[in-house]
Formats: C-alpha cells, sequence, structure tokens
C-alpha cells in the first residue's frame, strides 16, 4: 500500500469536492494526508472521520507573489519531507505547480488534477505565457495530468504545456457523489437557484440582470444566488447584489455551508460561467433533478445534453439568459422531464465513485 499526499489549494474543497476520492484511497488501504491552505475548523475533523490525516499549510490561493512563493516552495518540500509520501496529487494553480516543483526538487512522483485553467489562462498576456512556462516545468515531472474537459486539455497542448498527450486522463470533473445527492421532487413553482463564488467570471453580473428581466416579466417567479464573497480572485462587490435584493429581482441566502436544502427548494438551477473544469455545483443540481440553464461554454456545457437535460445560452449574454429562464417558467412539464433526465445523466456519466476509479486506475493505486 502507498502513503498518498493529497495538496490542494483550499482546506474546505477538500470536503466539498475530494471526500469520495479520498474515502476511495482509505478503502483500498493506502494512508491518505490531505493539506491545503484557509483552514476550515469544519476540515479537521471531517478528515478525521474519513481516516485521512491533516497537514495544514498556510499560503496566499489567489496571487502570484514571486518572493512569498519561494518561501512556499521551501515549505511545500519540508512537508513532503514530513510526510515521506510515495505520491503527491495536486490540484489547483499553485499546487499544481509549486506542488510539482517541490516532488521534483525531493525525488517523489506527482500528478495534477487541472479542475480548470482559470483567470490566468484563459487571458492572453505576458501572465499566461510565464504561468503556461511554469505549469509545464511542473508537468514534465507530474505522472499523469487529470483534465475535466477536453477544451483545456487541448490549450494545454497547444500552448505547450504538455510534452504529450500519453499522460492526459480525461475524468468526469470531480464527479458527484450520488447517496449525498439524491433524486428529489422538483417543486410545482418556478424558483431559480444559483450557487457560486461571487465572480465576475461565474457570470454573476449576468444573472442579476436576467433576474431583472424576468422579474419584470413573471413577477411570480422565486429567483436565488448564493455563494462566498472572493474579493481577491475578481469577485463581484456584495453591494451589486444587495442593490438587486432591494430592487426585489432576487433573493441572496449567503454563503450556504450546506447547498441540498437549497437545491432540493429550487426547481431549476442556473450557472452562465463564462468557462469552468467541470462545475461541481451543475452536478449536485443535476444529482439532485433539477434543471440546469448554463452556458455554450467549456465546461459548463460538458454538464447539459441540450433540450434533454437543459439549457445552454451564449456567454455573457443576460438577455438570452433571460429568455431561457422565461421559457421553464412557462413550461412545468419542460422542467419536471428536463430534471428527471439530468440524474438519470449524473448516474450515468458523474458518479463520483466512478470518477475515483479512474483516478486509482491511472495512478496504479
Amino acid at each position: 500500500m502507498s502513503r498518498v499526499l493529497v495538496f490542494g489549494g483550499m482546506a474546505r474543497t477538500l470536503v466539498m469536492f475530494r471526500t469520495p476520492l479520498l474515502r476511495a484511497l482509505v478503502a483500498a488501504g493506502h494512508e491518505v494526508i490531505a493539506a491545503a491552505p484557509d483552514e476550515d475548523p469544519d476540515v479537521p475533523p471531517a478528515m478525521e472521520s474519513l481516516g485521512v490525516d491533516w497537514y495544514p499549510i498556510n499560503f496566499r490561493r489567489n496571487r502570484v507573489e514571486p518572493v512569498r512563493d519561494l518561501f512556499l516552495i521551501s515549505r511545500i518540500r519540508r512537508m513532503i519531507r514530513d510526510v515521506r509520501p510515495d505520491l503527491v496529487l495536486c490540484y489547483t494553480i499553485k499546487p499544481n505547480i509549486y506542488g510539482g516543483w517541490a516532488a521534483r526538487a525531493e525525488g517523489v512522483p506527482s500528478a495534477a488534477m487541472i479542475t480548470g485553467l482559470g483567470t490566468v489562462f484563459m487571458n492572453p498576456g505576458s501572465r499566461r505565457r510565464i504561468a503556461a512556462k511554469m505549469l509545464r516545468r511542473a508537468c514534465l515531472h507530474h505522472g499523469r495530468v487529470f483534465v475535466q474537459n477536453p477544451d483545456d486539455r487541448d490549450d494545454l497542448l497547444r500552448a505547450g504545456v504538455l510534452d504529450n498527450d500519453s499522460k492526459v486522463v480525461m475524468t468526469a470533473g470531480s464527479g458527484v457523489d450520488l447517496e449525498s445527492f439524491p433524486r428529489s421532487p422538483v417543486p410545482d413553482r418556478p424558483v431559480f437557484l444559483m450557487l457560486a463564488r461571487l465572480l465576475e467570471a461565474k457570470g454573476v453580473r449576468e444573472y442579476l440582470q436576467a433576474a431583472k428581466i424576468v422579474h419584470a416579466a413573471c413577477p411570480e417567479v422565486e429567483i436565488r444566488l448564493a455563494g462566498m464573497e472572493d474579493p481577491e480572485s475578481g469577485g463581484v462587490p456584495l453591494a451589486e447584489v444587495r442593490s438587486a435584493v432591494d430592487a426585489g429581482h432576487l433573493e441572496y441566502l449567503g454563503n450556504l455551508p450546506d447547498v441540498r436544502d437549497a437545491l432540493a427548494a429550487c426547481s431549476v438551477f442556473v450557472l452562465p460561467s463564462w468557462y469552468e473544469g467541470t462545475p461541481h455545483s451543475s452536478l449536485e443540481a443535476l444529482a439532485t433533478g433539477r434543471a440546469i440553464i448554463t452556458t455554450d461554454a467549456r465546461g459548463c456545457r460538458e454538464t447539459v445534453q441540450s433540450e434533454r437535460t437543459g439549457l445552454l445560452v451564449p456567454l455573457r449574454d443576460p438577455e438570452k439568459l433571460a429568455a431561457a429562464m422565461i421559457r421553464l417558467v412557462r413550461d412545468p412539464a419542460l422542467r419536471a422531464s428536463m430534471g428527471n433526465a439530468g440524474r438519470d445523466l449524473a448516474e450515468e456519466r458523474f458518479d463520483a465513485d466512478q470518477v475515483a476509479k479512474t483516478i486509482m486506475d491511472a495512478l496504479a493505486l
């Protein structure tokens, strides 16, 4: 059996997105250690309940800071020496880069999970060129690179970040825990919900604008938004959300530690994001049996079979988004059929246990 260090960019994502993988690794008899910054008091007991050791490591996940990051690399190397893993499995940009560098320096095999290329890679310019070179250096050491959609894979190959495609493994996102997110009855009334960090790139502003249009056409509709502020990552000021709430266009639910009740209370899930790896919130909505409205963008389009499980709309187009929402307001039978088909799709394609098996098989664990 192996000692596996799972190294991520935010502590709570270990619980939100990695629990099935961590559980599968432990069930297979491996010793598992999890490490991430932004320590959350709920994370250590959650890791303990899974049989996973917790190793907190602090760093600023949203900024490239050359001097600070040099010290970070040193701390990652020290962590690897402390933990003595047989494999370092990284996810999110800083762990993927610096974790790969540190693992190479310590002579330990590593792998990377690309959960989305992010704003640095999506915007041309010097920052993208530098980040691509840094990630390429790490990927030369990573034995496997897991990606969640074909657009990201092709971009990484085209940019030379990956020297060949033999180490690339495609996964169905991070998958969704089908037991934790069971199918639930769809409310008869139209209730829209968006779950996301309050970021411009998540399409929050488009959602606010669409809510105004929909509310004017269908004043009986309930439109809800939930998610955490994240000002360092291109966040939309909470004041803009509050303004929409004060105007009566939508309800803001705050940052929800558990989204299941909010999903059960909605009839349509909306995510107008500009790009994703594969959005986990959409997978949770699919599993719950909800129709999806999302953009025809990388990662987002992977979660919808158009006209069967949901509707695809153009990027950054609040009018088209509002039109799709109004269409589902006026067609309750379509909302219900799309929700049922969405649960079927989650079972067929996005089972987190199957995603964990794909990852473990590729890593020979």
